[in-house]
């Protein structure tokens, strides 16, 4: 778990980035649920620097998700690069969803050719 979730190298499948993303998405949900609170407590008043607190608290969820779906475009035939389109609002999700998350990946693809 700990490579599909920090390790930039290597491939992996339709079934591990799925996994991988309900991981990112669990600890999303957790971390909006209770670190908003938690900033809120420690700094009341201090727009501010509560941002950035949250901000380097979100780093471990921004680099878990760089991994699985840099991973998921090096099975799919495309360099690590393509993962900036998550940066698009809509359209990277969207992306993310067809491209890593439903197409089979390329050595699939050309053994069916």
């Amino acid at each position: 778990m700990t490579a599909l979730l920090f390790g930039f190298e290597g491939r992996i499948g339709r079934g591990p980035f799925w996994t991988g993303q309900a991981v990112v998405l669990a600890l999303v949900g957790l971390y909006v649920t209770y670190a908003d609170r938690l900033l809120a407590a420690w700094l009341p008043g201090s727009i501010f620097m509560g941002s950035g607190i949250a901000l380097i608290l979100a780093v471990p969820i921004i680099w878990m998700q760089a991994a699985i779906t840099i991973k998921r475009c090096h099975d799919r035939g495309k360099t690590g690069f393509w993962s900036m389109l998550l940066l698009l609002p809509v359209v990277g999700q969207v992306w993310l969803v067809i491209d890593c998350g439903m197409l089979p990946s390329a050595a699939t693809m050309r053994r069916a050719a």
